[in-house]
């Protein structure tokens, strides 16, 4: 008589699955570089928030009367938060012959697949919701006209005009970063040198569009409220296909707290 069992994954393999999950992720992405996180228990589905607007004016106080409520401008706004994630298999047999290599492999594409997805959602809240009127760059930056420095310059002018916020990075597809590497005719450096001078932290994300470039104020511009970090969660073993089913997930949400910490550089 056959006898029909379901198979276990052994506990060590699934620690370093679990383990490579964690560590991928925090080797790909950018977007937790850019925003304030904040923690919430695991079934939080909706985080509610002020969004700042701006200040009201601010008056003389005769003695003895009350102070006025009204100082701050704001916003009620609400942050969804949603499930992301990604399943794959390990064939029983890939368990027996412990081929921990391809399992590593599956666990890492998993992640980053993740890691990507969460930064394109970073990103798009905060282009999506940047207060500031946008920059328009004087002419694209890989012809001999353009003039990276200015443009970002600009842009922190204009984020500084607004509640003194202080812009302390900005954000580029890799193309574009290859393009501050390119000398300045007048100064006879870098472009990039001359954008780190202006105290930037210079990142690089392929989930950025290629004609914008993204300048804010990482401490006050955006949120990211946490309810589950990337996680492993399985195996299910499927007897047809004598196989393991593994999610990896995440629950999260993004939200723009200050839009004026945020200006776009267009037509890069």
């Amino acid at each position: 008589m056959t006898v029909i069992t379901s198979q276990i994954l052994p506990a060590e393999v699934l620690q370093v699955i679990s383990d490579l999950v964690v560590q991928e992720a925090l080797n790909v992405r950018v977007g937790r570089q850019l925003v304030t996180i904040e923690k919430v228990p695991p079934g939080t589905q909706v985080y509610k928030y002020r969004k700042f607007i701006g200040f009201s004016e601010v008056a003389e106080i005769p003695e003895g009367a009350e102070f006025p409520l009204e100082g701050v401008k704001f916003e009620e706004a609400t942050i969804e938060i949603k499930k992301i994630g990604k399943a794959f298999k390990v064939t029983r047999e890939e368990n027996l012959a412990n081929k921990i290599i391809s399992i590593a492999n599956l666990a890492k594409d998993a992640a980053r697949v993740i890691a990507l997805k969460e930064d394109e959602i970073i990103l798009n809240t905060l282009i999506n919701e940047a207060g500031t009127t946008p920059v328009t760059a004087s002419a694209s930056w890989d012809s001999d006209t353009g003039n990276p420095y200015n443009d970002i310059n600009n842009a922190i002018a204009k984020v500084e005009e607004n509640y003194l916020y202080r812009p302390d990075t900005i954000v580029l597809h890799p193309t574009k970063i290859a393009d501050l590497r390119r000398i300045d005719p007048d100064a006879k450096r870098p472009y990039m040198e001359l954008v780190q001078s202006l105290d930037l932290k210079v990142v690089g994300t392929p989930q950025m569009p290629t004609d914008k470039a993204l300048v804010l104020d990482t401490k006050n511009a955006g949120l990211l409220v946490l309810a589950e970090d990337i996680s492993v969660e399985g195996p299910t073993y499927e007897q047809k296909s004598q196989s393991y089913l593994i999610n990896v997930f995440e629950r999260f949400g993004v939200g723009v707290v200050r839009p004026a910490a945020i200006c776009i550089i267009k037509n890069i």
